[in-house]
């Protein structure tokens, strides 16, 4: 794996650590919710409803994230990131109205967007082209591991301690990932002075030529992707602790298991990617993910809900970082935080309108009827990106600045 600037040892330190502490601290939260809703006698649809805050509020700081990555730094995204991740996790533990739950999680999404935001940009900048796949996908996937291997931890606690408990541990997590940020030596991108004045609407020229539409399927894309991730998220505990009478314990177990497939999926997830091309991982996660969602639907027996959170681990595995490294491929230095501000804010949308739509759905029947209705979304965005977007792989196309002092779009 070609590494720039300090190794393998400051990307393991600065990047994968913090990724599996912020990871597993949140994803502790998940199956406390509904125990939560218990405690403030409150439906279980609405607590799902904290996962649409902390959503919304990662959604709504992604420009600003954007622009302090490209404007001051990484190192600042990693810092006062888990400081406001912190504040939120305070508030949701120690309040005794469960509006101020929602302020609590909003919070937590606005922090954990921010630092994860300069933490991905940081990392790219440590990796060379033919290895973005598998560096991305690991953080990623790290990541996204800890997020549901974190409720194995946290159904346990809540079982034993109370959610507050919960919520006071994830907070320790987030003053260390803090202080890891701290350490962070800044490696700066030579970035023009013009293009703080350049218009928000002429930074998207920094799209290679040839692959706008490409980089419209991958924003649609990773809107369905993020609205599968906290769909499952919300839905599982909803369907498996509320509807079919489970412990928190047991849907932490369940969670586990997607966690750890996922953890599984990284290497070959990352091979795929970078060896035989960026499509080659990103369509067979949609197309599992529409099969894992229709399973989950219908499955009652532990052994089937096992089954289908299998799937959805290995779809969750396949495509984690899949879509950062294709979008990479095509978009220039200079405006990395800003146009991936913009793609994953689309992701975002979908992200907090999964939880809503399928709490809508939960109302009205059951969660499991939720996952159903999903997995149509999952096939089409399959089709999309294997029939419509265009191979990046070996192709690093990127302008080397979003624009000249013309404006212009200058060629790789």
């Amino acid at each position: 794996m070609n590494v720039r600037l300090g190794g393998i040892a400051r990307i393991l330190f600065h990047i994968y650590l913090p990724s599996v502490l912020m990871g597993f601290g949140l994803g502790m939260l998940l199956p406390a919710l509904p125990i939560l809703a218990r405690s403030f006698d409150v439906a279980p649809e609405l607590a799902a409803q904290a996962v649409t805050a902390t959503l919304l509020g990662r959604a709504v700081s992604l420009f600003p994230a954007g622009y302090v990555v490209d404007h001051h730094g990484r190192r600042a995204a990693m810092v006062v990131g888990p400081l406001i991740v912190l504040c939120g996790l305070l508030i949701s533990a120690t309040t005794p109205w469960f509006a101020l739950v929602f302020v609590g999680q909003f919070l937590v999404g606005a922090g954990d967007g921010l630092w994860s935001l300069g933490r991905e940009i940081a990392a790219v900048e440590q990796i060379r082209a033919e290895s973005r796949g598998r560096v991305i996908g690991a953080f990623f996937g790290i990541s996204a591991a800890g997020t549901t291997l974190g409720p194995v931890v946290g159904g346990q606690l809540t079982d034993r301690a109370g959610y507050a408990a919960v919520f006071m541990l994830a907070g320790v997590f987030a003053v260390a990932v803090c202080g890891i940020g701290l350490t962070y030596r800044e490696a700066r991108v030579q970035i023009r002075r013009s293009r703080a004045d350049v218009p928000l609407r002429r930074l998207f020229d920094s799209v290679a030529p040839g692959y706008a539409t490409t980089f419209q399927v991958l924003m649609f894309a990773t809107f369905c992707a993020m609205l599968r991730g906290t769909a499952f998220q919300s839905l599982l505990p909803v369907y498996v602790v509320s509807h079919l009478g489970y412990t928190a314990s047991e849907v932490g177990y369940l969670f586990g298991i997607a966690g750890i497939t996922q953890l599984v999926m990284i290497v070959p997830a990352g091979y795929l990617s970078d060896k035989v091309g960026r499509k080659a991982a990103v369509v067979p996660a949609a197309a599992l993910a529409a099969v894992a969602f229709l399973a989950l639907g219908v499955s009652t027996t532990p052994t089937a809900l096992a089954v289908a959170v299998l799937l959805q681990g290995i779809a969750s595995g396949l495509a984690v970082g899949s879509m950062t490294s294709f979008t990479y491929d095509i978009v220039a230095a200079d405006a990395r935080g800003t146009i991936q501000a913009f793609r994953r804010s689309v992701g975002e949308s979908g992200a907090f309108t999964g939880p809503i739509i399928g709490g809508l759905i939960a109302g009205t029947a059951h969660a499991g009827v939720a996952f159903v209705a999903f997995a149509p979304l999952h096939a089409a965005s399959a089709l999309l990106v294997w029939l419509v977007a265009r191979e990046t792989l070996g192709q690093d196309r990127r302008p080397a600045t979003s624009a000249t002092p013309e404006g212009a779009m200058r060629a790789p």
